[in-house]
Parts: structure tokens; C-alpha cells; sequence
């Protein structure tokens, strides 16, 4: 099994950037350039033991997927797995911490395993991994700009959570990836 980490420092609440990157109705705008998302079974509330069935197009092949969560702590993680869809087998955790005033890091761990036994396996060591962890870094930076967007939007909210005006400069939200 194959294993991509990435990690970011998203200048928000902890909760603010939890309800968001778990909501299966942002999947769409955060892969945007990247996959083409339609959720199938929208209005499922988020909860251990859900399933969530989208539909995902790439390259012009167009395919539904089936994740389930597995593990839910709000606020802090969730892990969920594919059933059915792309890969033979994948797992999402992804952790959330408090970073500083008003910082959240967020860590993806991602464990996969390709289709198509050795094809699979060669596709992934010349392709698909690097894809995948540019998928995954491009969600956090999106996030990140989502959650910047924001505070330029009302500089009297960034000041109020931070205790001052926030300009941008120095901060720490630099991609960690392994």
C-alpha cells in the first residue's frame, strides 16, 4: 500500500476549516480544475458510518465512487475509505489542530493501493502518485485562499480573531508534504 502525507497551516478556527473541508457539498469546488464532482446522495448528514456517493469525471472517463466514514471526532478528524470507485483500495484521514491564534494545521495522510496488480503499481510510480499529491496540495491551497478570501473580505473579523489587522506577511502556510 502507498502512502502520501500532506500537511498546512490554514489561517481560521479549527472549526471553521473542519466544517469545511468535510462537507461533501465544497468536494466539487475544491477539486475543481482537477476532477469533476456531482454528489449523488446529497442531504446525508456527516456522521460515523455515512456513505456518500459521487460521481467523479477525469479525462473524460466518468465514474461513481462510494466513500464511508469511518471515524469521526469533530472538530479534530475524520477517516474515511473508498468502497467502490478509482483505486483498489484508499484511506483519508485528515487531522485538524489548533496552530497558534486562529491557525489551524491540517494534515492529510492518504494510504492507497493502485488497480491492475504490477500495471497498477508501475502507473502509480510514474503518474499517479505525484497526481494524487498534487490533488491533495492544490484542496489544502484552495482551502487556505477560501479562508484568506474571507479575511480581506472583513478585516474587522480578522482582527477580532487574531486580536489584529492581518496583512499576509510571515505567515507560516507553507505546504508539508512527504
Amino acid at each position: 500500500m502507498a502512502h502520501i502525507q500532506c500537511a498546512k497551516v490554514i489561517s481560521a478556527n479549527k472549526f471553521d476549516v473542519y466544517n469545511y473541508l468535510t462537507n461533501p457539498e465544497c468536494l466539487a469546488e475544491l477539486l475543481k480544475d482537477h476532477i469533476e464532482v456531482t454528489w449523488q446522495n446529497p442531504g446525508i448528514e456527516v456522521k460515523q458510518g455515512c456513505e456518500f456517493l459521487f460521481l467523479m469525471s477525469r479525462f473524460g472517463i466518468e465514474q461513481p465512487v462510494r466513500f464511508v466514514v469511518d471515524r469521526l471526532v469533530i472538530g479534530n478528524q475524520m477517516t474515511y475509505r473508498q468502497v467502490s470507485g478509482v483505486y483498489a483500495r484508499l484511506i483519508h484521514t485528515m487531522k485538524f489542530e489548533e496552530h497558534g491564534q486562529n491557525e489551524t494545521l491540517v494534515t492529510d495522510l492518504v494510504d492507497y493501493e493502485m488497480p491492475f496488480g504490477i500495471l497498477g503499481r508501475l502507473a502509480d510510480d510514474f503518474y499517479g502518485r505525484a497526481d494524487l499529491k498534487r490533488i491533495l496540495e492544490t484542496r489544502l491551497e484552495r482551502a487556505a485562499e477560501k479562508f484568506a478570501s474571507e479575511d480581506s473580505v472583513n478585516p474587522a473579523k480578522a482582527a477580532d480573531d487574531s486580536g489584529e489587522a492581518s496583512s499576509g506577511e510571515g505567515s507560516e502556510n507553507n505546504l508539508q508534504a512527504n
